[in-house]
């Protein structure tokens, strides 16, 4: 006897239970990968746009906003690092480059950030795009999804809303486009910090140092400070010995109060986000294996049902001749059309999840995410096909276990 035959001949007569539990399986499927896949995703595009980011150096406070305002431009409260933090970093040898970071204001929806040329072309080792480096105090290099252009004359506003906070008089020349990081900087806008401490401090304004010479100068005690300061080491022991010099360091201000320091590593500070978001995603990953369960337990209860309600024909069979494997094969082979079928569902309806979620935190953050298919979507396939199979043998053995009278 042909099983397929009597195996098509039954999906078209129960084509809607088994499509709703296929949906079901499918849909607790999707939820299980689209959160590993997540996950993943997240750690890996926020470790890579914190790549360039190797020490930040602040006054002290809270670790986790000094990286959040720094290497992802969210707005944090941070105090202010003095200036005279610059003196102490030349202390040290092992420093490749070094840059100021001052942040607060925005231009449109877009980061105003005040900084240095080495932080643009992070020490001489990036080109930009488009045009060229800020050579003047009123000139500025963009992010590439900035939505600015070279020539364009743009004008910064206190406050996250255009229109709301106060906008400043002094407007800013787009000369540079920086090239594309998948990171908030790219809808960054970078100007002189020099510009930043003349739109706020009347002092400076009315006599502005020269674009970066106070760096050449080292006169930088009566300067109002920075949000943070980025530093690229040599070497790992270079990196050690500036962290290890600049935490136990404090430095004065433009108003000669001590403020202490902290120097931290990127990767660190992660790694303890890691593991907060570790602690959170236990919940979702058993949430989703049980999802996983309850629906394959589903499928199982559906298999008795529908071995009950076929009870008839599966006698006729047997009276027919068919074997009990005959009728024990069909049955599991039922059962497995569905598992099957919401497993490839769910795993593309988990790779749609995620991708949405890239999008979503994509759109909110800058950073570009992009989900992967990995191992651990794979095991959870495997082992749903592996416990898929093993409960459709109880109701193929229980068929077939039939008396004929």
């Amino acid at each position: 006897m042909n099983v397929s035959l009597f195996l098509k001949n039954e999906c078209r007569q129960s084509w809607k239970i088994l499509c709703s539990l296929a949906c079901v399986l499918a849909l607790a499927l999707s939820i299980a990968t689209a959160i590993g896949q997540t996950e993943r995703m997240i750690k890996s595009s926020s470790a890579k746009a914190a790549e360039q980011f190797d020490i930040l150096i602040g006054a002290k406070g809270s670790r986790t906003s000094l990286l959040l305002s720094t290497v992802y431009l969210r707005d944090e409260m941070i105090s202010l690092t003095p200036a005279s933090t610059l003196n102490i970093l030349d202390q040290y040898k092992g420093v490749k480059w070094s840059a100021p970071l001052a942040f607060g204001d925005r231009v449109g929806d877009n980061p105003l950030v005040g900084t240095t040329k080495a932080f643009v072309t992070l020490g001489e080792t990036r080109e930009l795009s488009q045009g060229r480096v800020f050579q003047k105090r009123h000139e500025a290099v963009v992010g590439i999804r900035s939505g600015l252009a070279i020539g364009q004359i743009v004008f910064p506003h206190h406050g996250r809303i255009a229109g709301i906070g106060h906008r400043h008089e002094n407007g800013f020349k787009v000369v540079g486009v920086l090239p594309e990081t998948g990171t908030p900087w790219d809808r960054a806008v970078l100007v002189p910090i020099e510009s930043i401490w003349a739109m706020h401090d009347k002092k400076i304004a009315q006599e502005p140092p020269q674009l970066e010479q106070w760096l050449l100068q080292k006169n930088v005690d009566a300067l109002p400070g920075f949000s943070a300061i980025v530093v690229k080491p040599v070497s790992i022991s270079d990196a050690y010995k500036i962290r290890q010099g600049l935490s136990s360091a404090t430095s004065l201000d433009s108003r000669g109060q001590s403020v202490n320091l902290m120097a931290v590593f990127t990767g660190e500070v992660l790694v303890e986000l890691y593991a907060t978001l570790d602690s959170a995603m236990v919940a979702f990953e058993w949430f989703a294996a049980s999802s996983v369960m309850i629906s394959l337990f589903a499928v199982l209860i559906t298999g008795f049902i529908l071995g009950e309600l076929r009870r008839t024909q599966f006698l006729q069979l047997r009276t027919m001749g068919a074997p009990r494997v005959y009728v024990m094969q069909v049955v599991w082979l039922l059962i497995m059309s569905v598992v099957v079928t919401g497993v490839v569902l769910g795993l593309l309806g988990g790779y749609g999840l995620s991708q949405l979620a890239a999008q979503v935190i994509g759109d909110n953050t800058g950073i570009a995410m992009t989900p992967v298919i990995g191992q651990s979507e794979w095991k959870v396939v495997a082992a749903t096909l592996v416990l898929g199979a093993l409960f459709a043998l109880m109701p193929a053995v229980k068929v077939g276990r039939l008396p004929l009278q």
